[in-house]
């Protein structure tokens, strides 16, 4: 009995030792605080859009590419990737860092550990940006689709970029607006007899944001998102997307030809070039 108590003792001893090494280390770890380097650029001719060369890519933000419909469509279809894939990793990176710290706030909570009142600020904005109020599901929620998928959306809403939204509006998906307050332009279409506007951003980042946000939030693409979180193929992954337009099957079997046409699964791999990222030199700035 008396060797059983000791056990328990010792166990007991162990336990609340890794319990504190626990919480010293999730006190310890904060958000990463490395810079990325980006270049914003505005479109006035062809070689200001800058070549994707190879699988690293140069983190730059586009805004007022207008002139992509004057080119051959071989030319057109290469250049609206150089413009959008760079964009893409550049929200991913952002969305990875912000997940990252919903990790560490998640952690703080199994601890009993107090947010601070910017944890907590963060926090309230992510729940109702995601619309949901568990740490978990925020988590899945906050996993983007793959590249592949969001090129090929981008491709066909606004076909190439030709479309007025994204010559005009920086409007890559055809996000609509429903808020007066906000910067948007109106469309030429009305829906039960009202006027249909859509949203205007600085750059193309903010159009691809607001898409990532919508299929995470919408009860519309839970088997979507379900599917992401599986690691299925991207193939079987499109078929839930057939909410997105109108055109149901049609805008899936549309979606996977441009994937296949365009080799898009390639940039599924495609990561910022790290050349771009600024480390802080002092390690102590971290904490």
């Amino acid at each position: 009995m008396l060797k059983n108590y000791l056990r328990s003792g010792r166990f007991w001893i162990i336990a609340s030792i890794l319990a504190i090494v626990a919480v010293i280390i999730i006190l310890s770890k904060k958000l990463d605080k490395t810079i990325l380097v980006i270049d914003y650029v505005t479109v006035e001719r062809e070689k200001d859009i800058r070549s994707v060369k190879d699988s690293l890519v140069v983190p730059v933000l586009y805004s007022d590419v207008q002139l992509l419909n004057q080119l051959s469509i071989d030319k057109r279809k290469i250049r609206f990737i150089d413009v959008m894939l760079p964009t893409i990793l550049v929200y991913q990176h952002q969305l990875a860092s912000e997940k990252e710290n919903v990790k560490i706030l998640q952690n703080k909570s199994r601890y009993s550990l107090e947010w601070t009142p910017e944890d907590s600020l963060f926090m309230n904005t992510a729940f109702k940006t995601y619309r949901t109020r568990n740490i978990n599901e925020l988590l899945n929620r906050m996993t983007p689709p793959p590249t592949s998928v969001v090129l090929a959306q981008a491709a066909l809403e606004s076909g190439w970029g030709t479309s007025r939204f994204f010559k005009e509006a920086n409007n890559v998906f055809g996000i609509w607006s429903f808020n007066p307050d906000e910067d948007r332009i109106i469309a030429n279409q009305f829906r039960d007899g009202d006027p249909i506007y859509l949203r205007k951003y600085k750059n193309l980042l903010g159009s691809v944001k607001d898409y990532h946000i919508l299929l995470a939030k919408s009860e519309t693409y839970a088997e979507f998102r379900d599917c992401i979180l599986k690691d299925n193929n991207v193939f079987e992954l499109i078929w839930y997307l057939r909410m997105y337009s109108e055109r149901r099957d049609q805008y899936v079997i549309m979606l996977r030809n441009v994937i296949v046409a365009n080799e898009l699964i390639q940039y599924d791999s495609y990561q910022l070039d790290s050349d771009f990222y600024i480390y802080p030199e002092d390690k102590s700035a971290l904490f």
